[in-house]
């Protein structure tokens, strides 16, 4: 009888095989390339306990991925007070969380250095520049990924599809031939509105805007797959 684990890699990689090797590969940033979603719940959880509230369960769903003007609108909703001067504050408290501890994602380093050997690559983030910017130098990742798209880079942020067509506007492919990789399903129903191949990471991925699964970038799985290419 067959172990789960290698049932489930099975199934994995045979969704996986189903792909088509892409043209060109586009990763969300904060939480599918750089671990900085620790840094976003310290920084939610200074805005939120100066204001004499806790940062739970509830809250944390109800900002993780969203950019920093739509987590303001989220937190005025939450905390009352203004959006935009909530958003100013959760970004300055992020961008000295990012700055002390955001580390690369397991096997995000050698996923990108493979991938950037082979194909155009891009990232296409709802943060800032300023955060993206840092973040991705902070995690060493910047040389392979010079072709960046933030939130303030577009006119709407993920869910909508601005961010991901403007990253393969500027790597000159059709995003029907792209892959996107995301953690959460904000970014996965952008990516898939865009009408790209939508790769989920990580444990908020499954779902209708998703072709395909993996646990990590790290998972021995992928690689398998990206040896195939």
């Amino acid at each position: 009888m067959s172990e789960p684990g290698t049932t489930a890699a099975v199934a994995e990689l045979a969704e996986l095989a189903k792909v088509t090797p892409p043209a060109a590969v586009v990763f969300d940033c904060d939480g599918t390339l750089m671990d900085t979603e620790p840094c976003a719940d310290a920084a939610r959880g200074a805005v939120f306990a100066r204001r004499g509230r806790a940062y739970d369960d509830g809250a944390r769903e109800a900002l993780i991925g969203l950019s920093m003007a739509q987590g303001g609108e989220v937190m005025a909703r939450l905390l009352g007070g203004s959006a935009p001067q909530l958003a100013e504050e959760l970004a300055q408290e992020l961008l000295a969380a990012v700055a002390d501890g955001a580390r690369p994602m397991p096997g995000a380093t050698d996923v990108v250095a493979r991938l950037a050997a082979r194909v155009p690559v891009a990232v296409a983030s709802n943060g800032p520049r300023a955060l993206l910017d840092k973040s991705l130098a902070h995690g060493g990742l910047s040389h392979w990924l010079p072709v960046t798209v933030s939130g303030d880079d577009v006119a709407q942020p993920k869910p909508d599809p601005a961010c991901y067509l403007a990253a393969c506007a500027a790597l000159g492919v059709d995003p029907g031939s792209t892959l996107a990789v995301e953690d959460s399903p904000v970014g996965a129903r952008a990516a898939h509105a865009a009408g790209m191949t939508v790769l989920g990471v990580g444990t908020l991925t499954r779902g209708p805007y998703v072709h395909v699964h993996v646990p990590g970038l790290d998972d021995p799985v992928l690689h398998r797959w990206l040896d195939g290419w």
